[in-house]
Protein backbone atom coordinates (compact mmCIF):
# COMPACT_ATOMS: atom_id res chain seq x y z
CA UNK A 1 0.00 0.00 0.00
CA UNK A 2 1.21 3.41 -1.03
CA UNK A 3 0.03 6.94 -0.46
CA UNK A 4 1.86 9.57 -2.14
CA UNK A 5 0.60 13.71 -2.01
CA UNK A 6 2.34 17.05 -1.67
CA UNK A 7 1.23 20.19 0.42
CA UNK A 8 2.58 23.09 -2.32
CA UNK A 9 1.90 25.97 0.24
CA UNK A 10 4.31 24.20 2.67
CA UNK A 11 6.68 23.09 -0.34
CA UNK A 12 6.03 19.23 1.12
CA UNK A 13 5.67 15.67 -0.40
CA UNK A 14 4.16 13.05 1.70
CA UNK A 15 4.84 9.27 1.02
CA UNK A 16 3.11 6.78 2.60
CA UNK A 17 4.47 2.92 2.18
CA UNK A 18 3.14 -0.16 3.89
CA UNK A 19 3.00 -3.42 3.86
CA UNK A 20 5.10 -5.85 1.15
CA UNK A 21 5.62 -3.43 -1.54
CA UNK A 22 5.83 -5.61 -4.82
CA UNK A 23 7.50 -5.08 -8.46
CA UNK A 24 4.62 -3.24 -10.05
CA UNK A 25 3.22 -1.82 -7.17
CA UNK A 26 6.64 -0.28 -6.45
CA UNK A 27 7.14 1.41 -9.88
CA UNK A 28 3.61 2.90 -9.74
CA UNK A 29 4.92 4.48 -6.41
CA UNK A 30 7.76 5.95 -7.68
CA UNK A 31 6.33 7.59 -10.61
CA UNK A 32 3.46 9.34 -8.70
CA UNK A 33 6.42 10.39 -6.16
CA UNK A 34 8.34 11.89 -9.44
CA UNK A 35 5.03 13.37 -10.33
CA UNK A 36 4.53 15.09 -7.21
CA UNK A 37 7.84 16.19 -6.97
CA UNK A 38 7.53 18.23 -10.52
CA UNK A 39 4.83 20.22 -8.59
CA UNK A 40 7.13 21.49 -5.94
CA UNK A 41 9.74 23.81 -5.92
CA UNK A 42 13.54 23.18 -5.01
CA UNK A 43 14.42 22.74 -1.31
CA UNK A 44 11.19 20.93 -1.11
CA UNK A 45 11.11 19.07 2.49
CA UNK A 46 9.86 15.18 2.39
CA UNK A 47 7.86 13.36 5.01
CA UNK A 48 7.92 9.69 4.48
CA UNK A 49 5.81 7.62 6.72
CA UNK A 50 7.29 4.13 6.70
CA UNK A 51 5.82 2.77 9.90
CA UNK A 52 4.16 0.08 8.59
CA UNK A 53 6.58 -0.76 6.06
CA UNK A 54 8.29 -4.12 5.78
CA UNK A 55 12.20 -4.98 4.87
CA UNK A 56 12.40 -4.81 1.14
CA UNK A 57 13.97 -7.87 -1.67
CA UNK A 58 16.96 -6.51 -2.98
CA UNK A 59 15.09 -5.45 -6.07
CA UNK A 60 13.32 -3.21 -3.80
CA UNK A 61 16.43 -1.80 -2.33
CA UNK A 62 17.33 -0.58 -5.67
CA UNK A 63 14.25 1.03 -6.73
CA UNK A 64 14.32 2.75 -3.16
CA UNK A 65 17.69 3.84 -3.86
CA UNK A 66 16.46 5.26 -6.89
CA UNK A 67 13.65 7.25 -5.87
CA UNK A 68 16.30 8.74 -3.08
CA UNK A 69 18.81 9.42 -5.31
CA UNK A 70 16.09 11.15 -7.76
CA UNK A 71 14.72 13.17 -4.52
CA UNK A 72 18.67 14.51 -4.16
CA UNK A 73 18.71 15.09 -7.58
CA UNK A 74 15.54 17.31 -7.55
CA UNK A 75 17.05 19.56 -5.11
CA UNK A 76 15.02 18.07 -1.82
CA UNK A 77 15.67 19.63 1.49
CA UNK A 78 14.97 18.51 4.70
CA UNK A 79 13.65 14.35 5.00
CA UNK A 80 12.13 12.76 7.90
CA UNK A 81 10.67 9.57 8.15
CA UNK A 82 8.45 7.92 10.60
CA UNK A 83 9.83 4.83 11.21
CA UNK A 84 9.14 1.61 13.48
CA UNK A 85 9.98 -1.75 12.52
CA UNK A 86 13.62 -2.22 13.65
CA UNK A 87 14.34 -4.01 10.00
CA UNK A 88 13.33 -1.18 7.91
CA UNK A 89 14.78 1.39 9.97
CA UNK A 90 17.66 -0.49 9.20
CA UNK A 91 17.45 -0.40 5.44
CA UNK A 92 16.26 2.71 5.17
CA UNK A 93 19.35 3.85 7.05
CA UNK A 94 21.45 2.01 4.36
CA UNK A 95 19.43 3.37 1.95
CA UNK A 96 20.18 6.71 2.75
CA UNK A 97 24.11 6.19 3.43
CA UNK A 98 24.17 5.19 -0.16
CA UNK A 99 21.96 8.06 -1.56
CA UNK A 100 24.29 10.41 0.32
CA UNK A 101 21.75 12.36 2.63
CA UNK A 102 20.62 12.44 6.22
CA UNK A 103 17.06 12.05 7.32
CA UNK A 104 15.43 12.49 10.98
CA UNK A 105 13.41 9.93 12.03
CA UNK A 106 10.46 10.49 14.04
CA UNK A 107 7.43 8.50 15.57
CA UNK A 108 4.58 10.25 13.90
CA UNK A 109 3.41 12.27 10.86
CA UNK A 110 2.78 15.16 13.12
CA UNK A 111 6.17 15.55 14.85
CA UNK A 112 7.33 15.43 11.49
CA UNK A 113 5.40 18.46 10.44
CA UNK A 114 5.67 20.17 13.78
CA UNK A 115 10.10 20.03 13.34
CA UNK A 116 9.59 21.05 9.64
CA UNK A 117 7.78 24.24 10.49
CA UNK A 118 9.27 25.37 13.91
CA UNK A 119 10.69 28.59 13.56
CA UNK A 120 14.71 28.46 12.50
CA UNK A 121 14.57 25.17 11.28
CA UNK A 122 17.24 23.98 9.03
CA UNK A 123 16.90 24.95 5.31
CA UNK A 124 18.12 23.60 2.56
CA UNK A 125 21.25 22.08 2.53
CA UNK A 126 21.60 22.56 6.56
CA UNK A 127 20.07 19.04 7.43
Amino acid sequence: MFEVHSDLQRNRLYITLAGYLEGPEREKAMELILAEVANLARGFDVVTDISALHASNQEGFKDLLRIKAALKLKGVGRIIRVVKIPLSRLQVERISEAAGYEAESVNSVSEADRRLDAPGAPSEGEA
